[in-house]
């Protein structure tokens, strides 16, 4: 009651809402109403002992002037039933309140503007600051689907307008300028400026060292590279030297390059990039010495895992896994996987847990040997350092590539098998829900030891790696084609070309939304300085 009722802009208005308690009903109900944009209700339940109560509509003053039908739900542990009445809303259209962007969508790592008009004391767009009505803004880059809101003080209260902007990829590969310097079996990291930086391995100035100290840091606003400061310790990627991008935007290099003052077999340094501290500066050595070639992998409290490797021996492939912990900044020795790994994946899920998949078990020495790759998973929980079984695959593989979904799921691509078996096309996905694998189509290029980088947009470019070399009986021949998948259809597309394409080439997922492939080397192993984008 009433059957009709009338809301003042900005005002506030009730309807009376009565239940008949019949035999002996005793429930409490909730009260609630489907309004429009810019009315809301407050909170009405009636307890056991009240058979009415007053739902109070509040207007914020930026509805049109119309005659709407409202439906009120009560609602009981075990009973439901609804009530109509029409709500007429007296506008205030002298009260204006809009954000409107220039482009309702742009290519991912471009800018529009906002144009606010408002009516009100003062108002601001989050992420961009106070604004002004009618005059235009213009929004940071845009890397993903992003929504704006302008918030109106009006005395009292606050008003607010929304407006999003969709980003797009244009699904190219662009060539840009060379780098000054060529690197190869270097690595590399995204900054959190929106930067990448690219350390060590060997480089033109070089050409007869494996390792260097040399960085370069590559501007997306410039699309040109500067030499960036010295590392305290060589690197050297694929044998010596592992990066682990840490949640805190930072990152961990461990280990060294084989010129390093401090050998592999020794000691594994570790250097931390923090972006709060200029530079890089040493941390802890890792706790298991004299292992190489191991994953790094980002855990949500900070710190990071190693896991595998190569340590000598009879059979050289280890099972040893250690903790970074940022708080100390010291790793910690956590046990043993429960396969011997190397060219495996670890991947960080979205529970905190890390996914552990395939990679070489086990080899004979001296090579050349039979190699043996797995099929076999299992999880790591951080919470208590343990690793457990899970599903495995349906293909055995290591050298290949692994992307976590935005739905949780982790996609994994390529890579090299047991011989004589071809390299495998197939892809596979991991559900954490149920642990296991189940299939995600197959690849038209195989290929080795590439990137998997999911977009802002939820799909995953499958980019450069190397031609297995027993398709084309020599190593180090870089793949040119790239593919796509699009988790929304469990298909796959292809993807732009990659050209030139050279093998041990960085894949680095700037925060602008773009993805940076820079150098690695030709089939007679020279350091190259070509650069691209994939935008």
């Amino acid at each position: 009651m009433p059957a009709e009722l009338t809301l003042e802009a900005r005002g506030t208005a009730a309807v009376t809402v009565a239940i008949a308690r019949l035999d002996g009903f005793a429930d409490a109900v909730e009260v609630s109403a489907t309004l429009p944009a810019g009315i809301s209700a407050d909170s009405l339940i009636l307890p056991p002992s009240q058979s009415s109560g007053q739902l109070v509509l509040r207007s914020a003053g930026t509805e049109a002037a119309t005659r709407v039908p409202v439906t009120v739900t009560a609602t009981s542990a075990s009973h439901t039933s609804t009530a109509a009445f029409a709500l007429i809303l007296v506008g205030n259209a002298s009260l204006r309140l809009a954000l409107t962007p220039a482009a309702a969508a742009v290519f991912v790592g471009e800018r529009t503007s906002l144009t606010p008009v408002f009516d009100g004391d003062h108002a601001s767009i989050d992420g961009i600051g106070r604004v002004q009505s009618g005059v235009a803004v213009e929004t940071p880059p845009l890397y993903r689907a992003t929504t704006f809101t302008l918030r109106v003080d009006r005395g009292d209260a606050q008003v607010q307008a929304q407006t999003t902007v969709q980003a797009n990829y244009r699904n190219r590969i662009r060539a840009l300028d060379s780098a000054p310097v060529a690197q190869t079996n270097h690595v590399a990291a995204a900054l959190p400026d929106g930067s990448a930086i690219l350390m060590g391995g060997n480089t033109s100035e070089s050409s007869s060292v494996p390792d260097s100290t040399l960085t370069q840091i590559f501007d997306p606003a410039t699309e040109k590279f500067a030499r960036g400061p010295d590392l305290m310790f060589s690197a050297q990627a694929r044998l010596f030297t592992s990066v682990a991008p840490l949640v805190s935007g930072g990152f961990l290099l461990a280990g060294s390059g084989l010129n390093a003052p401090v050998g592999a077999l020794r000691s594994v340094v570790t250097q931390l990039f923090d972006p709060a501290v200029p530079g890089l500066t040493p941390v802890g050595d890792v706790a298991t010495r004299g292992i190489s070639t191991r994953t790094a992998t980002p855990l949500s409290d900070g710190g990071a895992l190693l896991a595998g490797g190569l340590a000598g021996g009879t059979n050289p492939v280890t099972d040893s896994a250690d903790r970074y912990v940022s708080v100390d900044q010291k790793w910690h020795a956590v046990g043993q996987m429960l396969h011997v790994r190397v060219g495996h994946t670890a991947t960080l899920l979205r529970d905190g847990r890390v996914l552990i998949a395939g990679g070489l078990t086990c080899c004979q020495v001296p090579n050349p040997s039979p190699e043996f790759y797995a099929t076999t998973a299992e999880i790591y929980d951080p919470a208590t350092d343990a690793f457990t079984a899970t599903g495995s695959m349906s293909a055995a593989r290591g050298n290949h590539a692994a992307a976590l979904l935005p739905d949780g799921r982790v996609l994994i691509s390529g890579g090299d098998g047991n011989d004589p078996a071809a390299p495998p096309l197939s892809t596979e996905l991991f559900d954490p829900a149920s642990g296991q694998f189940s299939s995600a189509g197959d690849l038209q290029s195989p290929r080795d030891s590439h990137s998997a980088a999911t977009l802002t947009d939820g799909r995953v470019l499958v980019i450069g790696g190397e031609v297995p070399p027993e398709l084309v009986g020599m190593v180090g021949v870089g793949v040119s084609a790239t593919e796509i998948f699009d988790p929304a259809t469990g298909r796959w597309s292809a993807g732009p070309a990659l050209d030139p394409a050279f093998y041990a080439a960085t894949v680095t997922m700037l925060s602008n939304g773009k993805v940076l492939v820079f150098g690695g080397e030709n089939a007679g192993g020279w350091p190259q300085a070509a650069t691209a984008l994939f935008e």
